[in-house]
């Protein structure tokens, strides 16, 4: 048995002084991710201290090329995205990490390059393009 509920958008605040360079970078054309100074472990999306030794990370631009690994295309878009056609979201890998980005066309095992731009409502995003 199920009740309907009414719809309920949310809008959050997402403290970001800890990522503030990710998003100064993107609009910059730069892609970072994070490496722990002490144990090496690499973080995307990018964060302050390593979850593993709690060390400080340092930043460093994710650049060449990427794999795709899973891809999927959303057609069923939601609140506060009415204005956007279906769309495809794709993950690759660049060296140990993944990233998700906005892709057309792609298929697993495709090579690509990740860049940063602003969509159609104005926010800053990664995107592939297939090589």
């Amino acid at each position: 048995m199920f009740i309907e509920s009414r719809e309920l958008p949310l809008k959050h605040k997402i403290p970001v002084a800890k990522t503030e360079r990710y998003w100064k970078g993107l609009e910059e054309g730069k892609i970072y991710k994070t490496v722990c100074r002490k144990c090496g472990r690499e973080y995307y999306p990018p964060q302050a201290d390593c979850s593993f030794c709690r060390t400080e990370t340092e930043w460093v631009e994710v650049d060449g090329e990427g794999i795709v690994e899973a891809f999927t295309t959303v057609h069923a878009i939601p609140k506060g995205f009415e204005w956007s056609k279906p769309y495809t979201i794709a993950i690759a890998r660049f060296g140990k990490v993944r990233i998700m980005g906005w892709a057309d066309n792609v298929r697993v095992g495709d090579k690509v390059r990740a860049y940063a731009a602003k969509d159609e409502s104005d926010i800053w995003k990664v995107y592939f393009e297939v090589i």
